[in-house]
């Protein structure tokens, strides 16, 4: 251990540590305003999120008088999904209590400040060790106060090396926020740069482009088998799509199942072939893609099957489908009360600007160009959203084990 660090645990350096309840009534007895009541969706690394903030009435906070929040406490997520998440509270959202999946972790003020305990828990090495040290129930992890009473810790018994330490932190995380701010917006211009290369196609049209509805540009417009299917699936044979197969442009075989030949012969009407487009109608309605060369035998559940005819390129009616103005179109016409899905009938009434068909075919390729393009720059941009995630971890990691 580092000259001047000294161990302890977390119940030694603490004047409290401990979590809350729901009020009597639950989330229907929640105010529009009054004393805040933090829950465990308010809590994130080093980020308190003021959305969905829960109020409470007087005597509700009476009723948790035992978990009054003060300035400068550090929450931290105790049990479900988001088990380990540590924040300090900010003022602001004082008055304030917390409900039963978050503990107040309260600093002495004469060893431990609250922002070094705030990186540290986030850090990569003593999130593990939290995990590890959580107690595994029958459906998520929990963090008991006697665990986190007893829960080891190393930090520099000097408070203004604290200090030192957190100041460091500060500066180096504010700057890695900005890039990622920065990064993200670009990837954002990048994928609106190429939704709108996809809406010009259909917007900016001339004398040669005709609208017409899919069903008179289409030999054939179904939907693929609707039904149960999952006794009927096997180790190999046919592969048989589903919605998640389905992705922008491209008809992806992760996660792919199968039919037997006989089965496949039973559904006709789904089988689909190379040149077919498939649509998606439950879930992320209008994603298309084309069925690929590479599928010269295949069949699906529950997706619209369009089979171009000569006057419609298929790739055509995959950029359509996967523009904006596709989806919205596609949105307009969606059916059914519980789960929205767009059917057979809307699709064969959808309109569309065509051009002659070996204008199809550039504007396609033009947009495969754009589309090639902006890959490239979201990969780009989505290694260094990585590599700095990853140098925030490096810079924790060197904090608490004294190298910073």
């Amino acid at each position: 251990m580092k000259n001047g660090w000294i161990r302890r645990n977390l119940g030694e350096i603490t004047t409290k540590i401990g979590s809350g309840a729901t009020p009597k009534g639950g989330r229907a007895s929640y105010k529009l305003s009054g004393i805040s009541l933090i829950r465990s969706l308010n809590v994130h690394d080093s980020e308190f999120r003021m959305k969905d903030l829960a109020f409470i009435d007087e005597d509700q906070a009476r009723q948790l008088d035992n978990v009054v929040v003060a300035a400068g406490d550090v929450l931290l997520n105790i049990t479900g999904a988001s088990v380990a998440r540590c924040c300090v509270v900010p003022d602001e959202v004082i008055p304030a209590r917390v409900n039963q999946h978050v503990s107040i972790l309260r600093p002495d003020a004469q060893h431990l400040l609250p922002r070094f305990l705030q990186y540290m828990l986030v850090s990569s090495d003593y999130k593990r060790q939290l995990l590890s040290a959580g107690e595994a129930g029958a459906t998520r992890q929990a963090l008991t106060k006697g665990l986190l009473e007893g829960f080891p810790i190393k930090f520099p018994e000097s408070l203004p090396e604290q200090r030192r330490i957190v100041g460091i932190l500060d500066e180096a995380f504010a700057g890695i926020a900005t890039a990622k701010a920065n990064a993200e917006k670009n990837l954002q211009n990048a994928r609106a740069l190429f939704e709108s290369h996809l809406n010009a196609v259909f917007t900016q049209r001339d004398s040669s482009h005709v609208e017409k509805r899919l069903i008179d540009v289409c030999d054939r417009i179904t939907v693929g088998h609707v039904g149960s299917m999952a006794k009927k699936y096997k180790e190999t044979g046919i592969p048989f799509l589903r919605s998640q197969n389905v992705r922008p442009f491209e008809i992806s075989l992760d996660n792919i199942v199968y039919i037997d030949d006989a089965f496949n012969r039973r559904l006709g009407k789904s089988q689909l072939k190379p040149g077919d487009v498939a649509v998606v109608r439950t879930g992320y309605p209008g994603t298309a893609a084309v069925i690929p060369e590479s599928l010269p035998v295949s069949n699906c559940s529950d997706l619209v099957i369009v089979r171009p005819g000569p006057d419609a390129d298929p790739y055509y009616l995959a950029v359509f489908f996967n523009s904006s103005l596709g989806k919205q179109l596609v949105a307009g016409r969606l059916v059914g009360a519980a789960q929205k899905h767009f059917n057979v009938t809307a699709a064969k009434q959808v309109a569309i600007s065509f051009p002659p068909v070996a204008e199809q075919r550039r504007l396609v390729a033009k947009i495969e160009a754009f589309g090639t393009e902006t890959q490239r720059l979201e990969s780009i941009y989505q290694r260094k959203l990585a590599a700095l995630d990853e140098l925030k971890k490096s810079l924790l990691h060197q904090a608490f084990s004294g190298k910073l």
